[in-house]
């Protein structure tokens, strides 16, 4: 009899604990009765309970099958006449294609020292078929042609592409741009002294050859536009005086242009034409010297020490 006394207790004790939590209600229901596969649905869980007591609901690392869990919403707790609410929003989504799917879910209820678990009542959706069942006669066939698809101008990428080239290049300009400057100058005058000195001598040999004044003139113009387009001046509306003038009376320049006027102006060649060849020749050399010191100074300019 003592025996069975004590199995009955035994029976009993967890009705005794489980009489010791307050009253709880457990709801859990979708906001809409069916969904769409891959469409989310919003599932509800609420709690109503005793203050003293504490619940704890399913968290992300629950399994919601056969439904995805894919953001959970929490409110803090309210309590009011002495009942305090839990609630919480997930939001799911489904991929399973059973026509109608259930959810229930658990909650743990914390008081003291006891914990007690409880389910909500089942909640199910419908879902939508937007196929429509395929029959075993019918043969599936693959569909591989590709649409045409008109091409898009990405503004955003070629944009971002111009403002990153313009800021690489206005640092390259920052850092290098007075040395790539002065290369560019001197690679321009060392190809205009060989173009003139190319284009002098041409015209000095046809000189010789022919024996003209028109060719003599063309190298004296020639010589003055040259002179015009290094010194940045205009040596080519100059006189003869105002250009001995303006070299200082270099002997080099001011015996060559003698020559050379005495010819043009007085219509005379001498017996000797190499006078006047020699003197085209003196201006040519003349002109390689300016370049050589306007060469000089550039690179001074840009090397100071």
């Amino acid at each position: 009899m003592l025996k069975k006394l004590s199995c009955l207790l035994f029976c009993l004790l967890p009705l005794v604990a489980w009489a010791q939590f307050p009253a709880v209600k457990i709801e859990g229901f979708f906001l809409q009765d069916s969904v769409e596969l891959g469409r989310s649905v919003r599932y509800v869980l609420l709690s109503r309970h005793s203050p003293k007591a504490e619940v704890v609901f399913p968290d992300s690392a629950f399994s919601f099958a056969p439904f995805e869990l894919v953001k959970k919403e929490f409110f803090p707790t309210r309590t009011v006449g002495g009942i305090s609410t839990d609630s919480t929003i997930y939001t799911l989504r489904t991929f399973s294609l059973r026509p109608v799917q259930s959810l229930r879910l658990p909650v743990r209820l914390f008081l003291n020292t006891d914990t007690a678990h409880l389910l909500a009542d089942p909640d199910s959706v419908i879902l939508i078929q937007k196929v429509a069942q395929v029959g075993d006669s019918l043969p599936l066939q693959s569909a591989t042609h590709l649409m045409p698809v008109i091409e898009q101008f990405n503004y955003i990428y070629w944009g971002l592409g111009a403002v990153a080239a313009a800021i690489l290049v206005g640092g390259i300009w920052v850092l290098f741009g007075k040395s790539i400057n002065t290369r560019y100058k001197l690679y321009v005058l060392r190809k205009d002294q060989a173009q003139f000195q190319s284009r002098l001598q041409t015209t000095r040999d046809r000189f010789k050859r022919l024996k003209t004044l028109d060719h003599l003139e063309r190298a004296i113009i020639l010589w003055k536009n040259y002179l015009t387009k290094l010194e940045d001046i205009e040596i080519n509306s100059f006189t003869t005086k105002e250009i001995t003038t303006y070299y200082e009376e270099d002997e080099l320049v001011s015996n060559a242009l003698r020559v050379c006027d005495r010819a043009i102006y007085g219509n005379i060649i001498s017996d000797d034409e190499t006078e006047v060849a020699d003197s085209l020749t003196q201006l040519a050399e003349f002109a390689a010297q300016r370049y050589v010191l306007i060469r000089d100074s550039l690179r001074n300019v840009a090397s100071p020490r």
